[in-house]
């Protein structure tokens, strides 16, 4: 076996240093992982080729790639849930939301069942209402909507997500729902044109990309590409060395307020596509579309909107009637919690009672009604999780 260090090193876009200036930030307020580390450790981070680069421990891989293969147990789901609640609670006592919990910014350790929050940068401490945030099928109501947010949001999208690890299925996909109801929103019946912003952009993306064996700084072998987001790649990767790169932080922030400070201003179409947005809540038509596929999942799940989170929705025109009611007036037949639980998992008796009133706690319509992260630790479905635990029945 190699002697040489393990790695995750996430490699920024040129023109995306911001995301990882505050993601080091957001690391630097958290400090030393304690005995139960609830994120993924940052090694040190550097600038390459015009890359803002960070080196993570390598913890296992998105717990999205383990769902796609199988869900998990009642005893891993909770393990899973705990941690990430330990996590929660350090952000939100910071004052900050991380913004985009789901199974893609866990990493899981398959055998170990443990898991650690990854994906800092969208972490957030100016929630304001109308903000755009989040992924589509793990955001709350109220960012859906337009209305008042706040750190809540992290505790619905940890709902969807630990539904998801019990099922192997996503509580709401109204984008599979969309395309079946409307065929002209399936790949298959309409090809979306590109706006040439985006495909400008999608060829620089690909046009910045590395390969496997690429030296970074020359210390990191890239080995395998983990994943890629918006905002740049991450690769498995070994360190030749245990020195660190030189630069660090000066270096760091020069190169990224240079970046900003040299951007362009907004073009015209970009300035009224930004408007539309404002004032509708979706990029565009489809979006807009799909977001109302989504407010009918959630009244089918949880019963109809609450009065006062419609009125105080910025975009409840797009989605609501002058009465309250959803526009179109859909029929809706409900399916709650526990009846999707019985249906979609072998839980009974009391542990498909108390799992139903945990999923219940995180995902409550009013944010306000909403368990908080220390609240939560203490639910009694968490209650019986050992603090180690020593789980073979996932073992591959």
């Amino acid at each position: 076996m190699s002697d040489r260090k393990q790695i995750a090193l996430k490699i920024h876009r040129r023109k995306y240093p911001r995301a990882a200036t505050w993601e080091i930030y957001v690391h630097s307020l958290l400090g030393e992982p304690g005995e139960e580390p609830a994120f993924v450790k940052l090694h040190e981070y550097f600038l390459h080729n015009g890359h803002v680069c960070l080196s993570f421990e390598k913890h296992g891989r998105s717990l999205s790639e383990a769902l796609s293969r199988k869900p998990l147990t009642l005893a891993r789901t909770k393990q899973v849930a705990r941690r990430i609640l330990l996590g929660l609670s350090q952000l939100h006592a910071q004052g900050y939301a991380h913004s985009d919990v789901k199974p893609e910014n866990i990493l899981y350790d398959a055998r170990r069942g443990e898991a650690r929050l990854a994906d800092l940068g969208s972490a957030t401490n100016r929630l304001k209402q109308c903000m755009s945030c989040g992924t589509r099928e793990y955001i709350a109501p109220e960012l859906l909507l337009g209305a008042p947010v706040g750190v809540e949001i992290d505790l619905w999208s940890l709902g969807c997500t630990v539904f998801e690890m019990l099922t192997g299925r996503m509580l709401f996909a109204p984008r599979r729902v969309a395309a079946q109801k409307y065929k002209e929103l399936s790949v298959e019946h309409l090809a979306i044109p590109m706006a040439d912003s985006v495909a400008k952009d999608h060829e620089e993306e690909l046009a910045e990309q590395y390969r496997k064996g690429a030296l970074i700084a020359g210390k990191y072998v890239l080995k395998r590409k983990l994943g890629q987001g918006r905002f740049g790649s991450v690769w498995a990767a070994e360190a030749n060395h245990a020195r660190k790169v030189g630069g660090g932080h000066v270096e760091v922030w020069n190169h990224a307020a240079a970046v900003i400070e040299s951007r362009p201003d907004a073009t015209e179409q970009e300035k009224r596509d930004a408007l539309w947005r404002k004032e509708k809540g979706a990029d565009d038509l489809i979006d807009l579309a799909t977001n109302h596929e989504h407010t009918i999942l959630m009244q089918t799940l949880l019963g109809p909107f609450p009065s006062r989170l419609v009125q105080d929705a910025r975009y409840r025109a797009s989605y609501f009637e002058a009465d309250g009611a959803l526009r179109f007036r859909p029929e809706i037949k409900s399916a709650a919690i526990r009846v999707r639980l019985r249906r979609e998992t072998k839980l009974r008796g009391a542990e498909l009672d108390s799992t139903a009133n945990f999923l219940s706690g995180l995902l409550q319509m009013d944010k306000a009604a909403r368990i908080a992260a220390p609240d939560a630790l203490k639910h009694n479905w968490l209650a019986r999780t050992a603090r180690r635990l020593l789980i073979t029945s996932d073992l591959p």
